[in-house]
């Protein structure tokens, strides 16, 4: 009888073990479950994409999910959700709309990658705010700025009609955060004309770097035009329904739009509720080779 080799997240950690098990055993059924509709793709790029540098997020795609099941035979499940593991079963649940699928396994790879951390401040809820994980965050980025700048509200700059795509567009904007997205983030919007205002609670940009880099890289913001706060503890995202304003302990600066880049945390909520042991840096713990504390359940990922 062939093994089952199942597989939650399509990243690259997930459709890279996927691929590598389909070719050492092509007997071996691989089913892959996906949430979302996009797979093996470069997050990293997304900032790149919204700069304009890249034209289309299909551009960031290595392997479209039609190649994985048309040409390396990977039985793989866009649109599903896994919400449960069974190690003593040996089963996933998936939901996908109204349908519930359990599908068995012999070996299990948990590769959910890591979500962005949402700070514990009033008015991350809003609408405006926004973190950038994912490919469908990056749509709906570029959708909502496309929103906002079409409202009568606003005085549309001197670009043709209404404005529909984020490089059309200007507006001052909020990043909170001076790591790598938020940096990225920060020169992609300037890019774009808008008035950017970059906060980060630590007294300089990047701490993983040393102080040199740090200052270069500030530098080259600031001749972006970029308006860095640093020092800058953010207490609140104001507004109504909308997010308007960025508040600090010492200043409260308008805005249209804000993007959290406040680092990730590892997704460890299905390992967690199937007793599967955490490590000590809060994210699932693995032996050297990356198999869990639940026989023939492996973790791979960020």
């Amino acid at each position: 009888m062939t093994d089952t080799f199942v597989v939650v997240g399509g990243d690259a950690a997930g459709m890279s073990a996927a691929s590598k098990a389909k070719r050492d055993d092509p007997d071996l059924e691989v089913v892959v479950f996906e949430k979302g509709e996009w797979v093996s793709y470069g997050a990293c790029g997304l900032p790149y994409y919204i700069k304009g540098e890249i034209q289309s997020l299909e551009a960031l795609v290595s392997v479209t999910p039609e190649e994985f099941r048309e040409e390396r035979d990977i039985d793989l499940r866009t649109g599903h959700e896994v919400v449960a593991i069974d190690p003593d079963d040996r089963t996933v649940t998936a939901e996908s709309g109204s349908e519930t699928v359990v599908q068995s396994y012999d070996h299990l790879l948990i590769a959910t990658g890591a979500a962005a951390v949402v700070p514990e401040i009033d008015g991350t809820d809003r609408e405006g705010v926004y973190t950038l994980g994912s490919m469908s965050d990056g749509k709906e980025l570029r959708e909502y700025v496309a929103r906002a700048r079409s409202e009568e509200s606003f005085q549309q700059p001197d670009r043709g009609p209404a404005c529909r795509f984020l490089e059309d567009c200007t507006g001052p904007v909020g990043v909170v955060g001076g790591g790598y997205i938020g940096l990225e983030m920060a020169e992609a919007l300037a890019a774009n004309g808008f008035e950017v205002n970059l906060f980060q609670r630590g007294d300089r940009l990047l701490k993983g770097f040393s102080e040199e880099t740090s200052e270069h890289v500030a530098d080259h913001l600031r001749d972006e035009d970029v308006a860095d706060h640093l020092n800058a503890s953010v207490e609140e995202l104001a507004g109504g329904e909308a997010v308007e304003a960025v508040v600090t302990a010492d200043d409260r600066v308008a805005v249209e739009m804000v993007l959290l880049g406040t680092g990730v945390r590892p997704r460890t909520g299905l390992a967690e509720n199937a007793g599967i042991e955490i490590g000590e840096t809060g994210a699932i713990a693995t032996d050297a080779y990356r198999e869990t504390s639940a026989p023939d359940v492996y973790a791979a990922g960020d």
